[in-house]
């Protein structure tokens, strides 16, 4: 195992895009930063949170979620280029609300105590937010859409596989096992189940360790 100081500077470079005001640079236009223009961009973020949870699944057009939060079209795309971004902007609130708990809380420079109190961080955020991101998933595989420049995946997978490298093993398939034990999906379902935090994040973390190397 490595120590992990050397992530510090890496996660530095990703800590802005962990504000709201700047996750245009990910999900969204990139506009000003006048009040006006943030609060009609988060009418719209709210009004698709709004529609999911109402219907039990996206809109079909960014036309309905302007309606819903009561501005016109015109100013929706002004501020997303397709529905699908609107959906990224939410979809990318759960690793944003997983980093936020992870740089408050992570004092330690062992590896694997990092990466378990990531995970415990990453629970957390999920039983925040997963509810909703449930119903917004790609049905493409998490790796292809990490290799295809996914920018939400792309953003996850940066926090994530520092730490994963500085843990024995295969980088890749510790990440692919990461995904298949950490989806909020499957995160929330041990929760119905009466785990607590602590117990799902330990699963997850004693399930990447147990991951074996590529044959």
């Amino acid at each position: 195992m490595r120590t992990v100081s050397h992530l510090a500077g890496r996660l530095y470079r990703t800590r802005m895009a962990n504000e709201r005001a700047d996750l245009t640079t990910l999900a969204g236009r990139d506009l000003s930063e006048r009040a006006d223009t943030r609060r009609t961009r988060d009418k719209l973020v709210e009004a698709l949170r709004q529609w999911v949870t109402m219907h039990g699944a996206p809109p079909q057009r960014l036309a309905e979620v302007a309606e819903l939060a009561g501005v016109s079209n015109a100013t929706a795309y002004r501020h997303f280029a397709s529905l699908d971004d609107v959906i990224q902007a939410v979809v990318l609130e759960l690793p944003v609300r997983a980093v936020e708990l992870f740089e408050t809380t992570n004092t330690g420079d062992d590896p694997l105590d990092a990466f378990r109190q990531w995970n415990r961080c990453w629970v957390e955020a999920c039983l925040e937010c997963g509810g909703l991101a449930v119903h917004l998933r790609s049905p493409a595989g998490f790796l292809q859409r990490r290799n295809e420049g996914d920018p939400v995946i792309g953003y996850a997978c940066d926090q994530i596989e520092p730490l994963l490298a500085a843990l024995a093993g295969d980088t890749t398939l510790m990440l692919f096992t990461w995904n298949l034990t950490s989806d909020p999906r499957e995160v929330l379902d041990l929760h119905r189940l009466g785990w607590d935090v602590s117990r799902i994040a330990e699963f997850v973390t004693r399930s990447v360790l147990a991951t074996p190397s590529a044959v």
